[in-house]
């Protein structure tokens, strides 16, 4: 299979996105995980410095490849580093079982700096990528197990435990103690995105629809104590229910008024897209699940919240706040890719963390 493969430029935008449409995520429900009206505008918020790949067929100029390794500032061993995040991997079903993808990832080697690792994101119930590019063939990085992660889909928190810290929105005057709170605590965290709020102020792409009052703060009396957010990402990153399995769409009927009743996500017909917000930034004293519970109730709270999507490594003590809530539940796998030897070693053993927002 004749293929050129360089980076990607705006005008591979529209082939690109064509690409996005004929992969969907294998399962029982048939979703999408999509990037309209571009996919550099979703691209830009998982990475600060996009560097995204394609590979176009000689003969009709299809994109048959596409993949983002470019770099986001995150927490390593407590220092700011631009780590590299290798994500969104796509491969048209005419190129699977060629070369391509060793070729396109031979060509990835050539990019990193010697030593320089990336870090990535599979679902478990992703076979076709573990039975490729995490298969450890050769010519192919390695990926070094590094943690469980378990996202879930919080429609409403369970009854009767409404105790913890006072939460509030952000505002401009609560820049100051925002600013030093991150600075104090991020740290601490391995993975945790380096936050800028003078681009944020200044409307950087990297934090493309996301405005300051889209905080929540936890206090204890006058001291600071957690902050979370949610981010509305529906202008550029959907997820689309192609199909309900087979005789079973009753069921969204079912859940629908179930969800008018209780509260939470409605499911859209097959074609349409899921409505939930994205949980970012969430950053709580000594990891305290009360804190997260108060923060996560907060948010649900608001009108334009149908659901909130969020997630922990498994080791995390902070996910325990999730228990008891009405959700939906799906775990991944979080790896270390290098090409020159096992990374691991140079962690300190700080506490995980994973931004679902920009994954």
């Amino acid at each position: 299979m004749r293929c050129v493969i360089r980076p990607a430029t705006a005008e591979d935008d529209g082939a690109i996105l064509s690409l996005v449409r004929q992969t969907p995520q294998p399962g029982r429900v048939l979703l999408n995980f999509e990037c309209e009206p571009s996919y550099f505008h979703g691209s830009s918020i998982s990475c600060q410095q996009d560097d995204v790949w394609v590979a176009r067929a000689a003969d009709d100029n299809q994109v048959l490849a596409v993949v983002n390794i470019g770099r986001r500032q995150v927490y390593l061993n407590g220092t700011p580093v631009a780590l590299r995040y290798a994500h969104d991997l796509r491969l048209a079903p005419r190129a699977r079982g060629s070369r391509l993808l060793l070729r396109l990832f031979r060509e990835l080697e050539t990019v990193l700096a010697p030593g320089e690792w990336m870090s990535t994101v599979i679902l478990r119930d992703n076979e076709l990528s573990m039975a490729t590019v995490g298969s450890g063939r050769a010519g192919l990085p390695t990926y070094y197990p590094h943690g469980d992660i378990t996202t879930h889909l919080l429609f409403a928190p369970p009854r009767g435990r409404q105790h913890g810290p006072r939460v509030t929105r952000a505002t401009d005057a609560d820049v100051p103690a925002l600013r030093e709170w991150l600075r104090e605590q991020a740290p601490r965290r391995q993975f945790f995105p380096v936050y800028r709020f003078n681009a944020l102020l200044a409307g950087s792409p990297y934090y493309r629809g996301l405005s300051l009052s889209d905080f929540f703060l936890a206090w204890r009396g006058r001291h600071l104590v957690g902050v979370a957010g949610c981010w509305n990402q529906k202008g550029f990153k959907q997820t689309r229910v192609l199909a309900y399995p087979t005789g079973l769409g009753w069921l969204r009927h079912a859940w629908n008024l179930n969800s008018r009743l209780r509260g939470g996500l409605r499911l859209p017909p097959a074609g349409g897209t899921l409505d939930y917000l994205m949980l970012h930034t969430l950053l709580v004293e000594d990891d305290d699940p009360v804190i997260v519970d108060a923060l996560l109730r907060r948010i649900l709270e608001q009108r334009d919240v149908p659901a909130l999507s969020t997630g922990f490594f498994d080791s995390d003590p902070a996910g325990e706040a999730v228990q008891g809530y009405r959700r939906q539940s799906l775990g991944s796998r979080h790896y270390l890719v290098s090409y020159d030897g096992d990374p691991r070693d140079q962690l300190d053993g700080r506490l995980p963390y994973v931004e679902v927002a920009r994954l």
